[in-house]
């Protein structure tokens, strides 16, 4: 008798287990990357226009490259260390391509829960000093949040996307 043999009783010497097993193996390795890819990228929650949006794509992302590299600001988010229901401060600072300070900016910040369309917010976002804006909230449970925060000028939207990682107390 064989090492490896359809007569061999021991169960890790039988090619058909050993099959059946790194077929195990390789579906569970191609769902972790699945799950892995899933995390990295974007949230992928449905908007209540999508149809709207997705018809106009292409033509808004053309238009926020395009403000992006014509306005060439510095847009720099702060969130902090973010605690389960306790309220929090997202700090934004603005700068233009030569370090001054952008104001008279207006925007909001979406916040996004990747998992639960129903916790998703939206705050509007408040100029404190030039250049330096806040926006406030309070999440009710721990976990990965995304944070879109649009900024708009006279006719530009500039667009700026975090990950965040909101703890228990």
């Amino acid at each position: 008798m064989g090492f490896l043999s359809q007569s061999n009783k021991q169960a890790f010497r039988n090619p058909w287990v050993i099959g059946w097993l790194a077929l195990l193996l390789l579906v569970l390795i191609i769902n972790g990357g699945m799950i892995i890819t899933a995390f990295k990228t974007s949230p992928g929650l449905v908007q209540d226009d999508y149809y709207e949006q997705g018809r106009d794509y292409e033509r808004t992302v053309l238009q926020l490259v395009e403000a992006r590299k014509r306005l060439g600001w510095k847009v720099l988010l702060e969130p902090g260390v973010v605690v389960v229901a306790k309220p929090a401060t997202l700090e934004v600072i603005v700068n233009d391509r030569e370090g001054a300070p952008v104001t008279g900016l207006s925007g909001h910040l979406q916040l996004y829960r990747p998992s639960d369309r129903g916790q998703d917010q939206v705050v509007s976002l408040s100029e404190i000093s030039p250049g330096y804006y806040q926006a406030s909230y309070t999440l009710m449970l721990k976990g990965v949040w995304d944070l879109l925060l649009t900024l708009q000028s006279s006719e530009d939207k500039y667009v700026v996307e975090q990950r965040i990682s909101v703890r228990e107390s």
